[in-house]
């Protein structure tokens, strides 16, 4: 038995060239990965790196370099078997290619497997009769590093010369466009704009949840509803969205109001308000509607709600409606809806002909401090608006507007707002006056509905 290499001295000479040789062939495919990574992607008018393509099937070597089609216009193809107009422009770029031969090449390239290719190409020669073949990049890294993009199709175009001249969709893939490019007119080829794609995981977040955490993201023609119990600390309140601001939505928000309010302001529709005595509550348990003498703070936790609706702006007519049905579903044991009964009113009216009101402003405002109320450039009906809802909000009668005054308005009154004399005293200036009126009116009327019951058999 030969027994040279047995000995140590002669045996580590061997070794040394061995593991040299594996530390080369070790650092040699880092080397390749970092290269790729560090591939800057060129902007329109530089020369294309000449990177080496692997894995091209119908190409000799199954490897080119970019610079192997060089005299020619290259367009690449980004494309996957499972995108529609990807597969759409397949016969179009073939004909393409023929009508200006020798002079344009189209060249497919997929992250997809050569298996995956092959079925599809298959089953389209199957489906078509006709067997497309020409060289096409499969299980590609290099020219995404290269050339990224977020979405197929996707078309580089490199002219003759190596340097890259466009990157469009696929609308301008057609006869005119590459007669302009090979003529020197790459001006007429608008810049594809890919959009940035997002972590998103549909799975595991609400849309809601991934739209609150990104508030960078534009969307319109957004619909959402949302109905939470009461939500400590935020307070309570009302806001109103309309159409014109960057998300071009309309959006109404309530936080931490109790289902009264809630009805009020879907039946109101943001034209009227329904003060407590412009709503008959008829229900059995009226401890929803409520406190019944308990302390606010406890009873608000359990029957206070925050509600909030955004629209499209051309469903905005439609949002209190659309509030209405929401209401509806989200509280089937209550039935809302309008009535006209016969009830006790104070009417303001005006006791002469004589524009002691007429507004000298150019702007609105609206403050009362406790004793001096100041109101500027406004309908009176807001005015009766505002003692409805705020300063008169504990009269047992609805306050309705019977002036018929139809110009904007000022008022200085030193007033006590929970005194009607008070007010009426005040009024008697701009000749106004608060009257108590028996009339027809429509109310908001919440009964509790009569479900049906199950049958027995």
């Amino acid at each position: 038995m030969n027994t040279r290499f047995c000995f140590p001295g002669k045996l580590l000479p061997y070794l040394f060239y061995f593991t040299i040789c594996y530390l080369l062939l070790w650092c040699w495919r880092p080397a390749r990965a970092q290269k790729l990574s560090a591939l800057k992607p060129p902007v329109i008018g530089e020369v294309v790196p000449d990177v080496t393509i692997d894995h091209i099937q119908g190409y000799a070597g199954h490897k080119a370099k970019l610079s192997d089609f060089r005299g020619k216009l290259l367009i690449l193809d980004f494309w996957a078997t499972w995108c529609k107009p990807c597969v759409m422009m397949i016969p179009r770029m073939d004909s393409l290619e023929k009508q200006f031969e020798g002079r344009v090449q189209f060249l497919p390239v997929t992250y997809q497997t050569e298996k995956e290719v092959s079925v599809f190409r298959e089953k389209m020669a199957k489906r078509t009769g006709k067997r497309i073949v020409g060289p096409e990049v499969v299980e590609d890294q290099q020219l995404k590093a290269l050339f990224p993009y977020t979405g197929v199709p996707h078309y580089v175009w490199i002219g003759p010369d190596g340097v890259l001249r466009a990157v469009t969709n696929l609308d301008e893939i057609n006869a005119a466009k590459i007669s302009a490019m090979l003529s020197g007119n790459s001006a007429v080829l608008p810049i594809k704009k890919d959009v940035q794609r997002l972590a998103y995981n549909r799975q595991q977040t609400p849309l809601s949840g991934f739209l609150a955490r990104n508030p960078d993201v534009a969307v319109r023609n957004q619909y959402q509803a949302l109905l939470t119990g009461y939500i400590p600390g935020i307070g309570g309140g009302t806001a109103l969205q309309q159409p014109g601001d960057s998300s071009g939505n309309w959006r109404v928000t309530y936080t931490n109001l109790n289902l009264h309010t809630l009805f009020a302001n879907a039946y109101g529709k943001g034209r009227r308000f329904f003060s407590s005595n412009t709503v008959s509550v008829e229900v059995k348990d009226s401890l929803a509607f409520f406190h019944m003498g308990q302390k606010a703070r406890d009873w608000m936790p359990l029957h206070c709600y925050c509600y909030e609706l955004i629209v499209p702006a051309a469903q905005a007519d439609s949002g209190y409606s659309i509030m209405q049905n929401d209401l509806d579903r989200l509280f089937p044991r209550y039935q809302a809806g309008l009535e006209t009964r016969r009830k006790k009113v104070l009417a303001l009216i005006r006791t002469s002909k004589s524009d002691k009101i007429k507004s000298a402003s150019e702007h609105y405002s609206d403050s009362y401090d406790g004793f001096t109320y100041r109101l500027r450039r406004s309908k009176l009906a807001h005015f009766v608006i505002g003692l409805n809802g705020m300063y008169m909000q504990s009269s047992p009668m609805e306050i309705v507007d019977q002036t018929g005054y139809e110009d904007y308005a000022d008022l200085d009154l030193e007033v006590k707002f929970s005194d009607l004399q008070s007010v009426n005293s005040a009024l008697s200036r701009y000749d106004l006056k608060l009257v108590e009126k028996t009339e027809p009116r429509e109310i908001l009327v919440i009964r509790d509905r009569m479900l049906k019951q199950p049958s027995t058999y």
